[in-house]
C-alpha cells in the first residue's frame, strides 16, 4: 500500500510570532495604546506580554478561523431574510 505525503502547512494560516494576523493587529493596537498613556517601559512590556500570552492561551484548540468569524458576528449588520412561510402569510392579512 503506498502512502501518500500529506502537507499540513499549507492549509494553515500564517502566523505572526505564533498568532494570526487579526490576532496580532489586536496586540499592535494594545501596543499604541499602552505606550501612549504609560511611560514606565518595563510595564508597558509586561502588559503586552501578557495580552500575547492571553491570546496565545485563548486561541488555543480553537479553529483558525476564530477571531474573523466572532469580530464578523459582533459588527456585521443582522438583516433576516423573508422566509416563504412568512410572505404567504403577510399575503393573506392583505385579502
Amino acid at each position: 500500500m503506498k502512502r501518500l505525503k500529506v502537507y499540513r502547512k499549507i492549509y494553515e494560516r500564517n502566523k505572526i510570532l505564533g498568532l494570526e494576523f487579526p490576532d496580532f493587529l489586536i496586540l499592535v493596537l494594545l501596543y499604541l495604546a499602552v505606550f501612549i498613556f504609560s511611560k514606565n517601559l518595563i510595564l508597558n512590556f509586561v502588559l503586552i506580554g501578557a495580552a500575547h500570552f492571553f491570546l496565545r492561551l485563548y486561541k488555543k484548540g480553537k479553529p483558525p478561523h476564530w477571531t474573523v468569524s466572532i469580530l464578523r458576528f459582533l459588527f456585521k449588520g443582522r438583516r433576516y431574510g423573508q422566509t416563504q412561510e412568512n410572505s404567504k402569510e403577510i399575503e393573506s392579512e392583505k385579502h
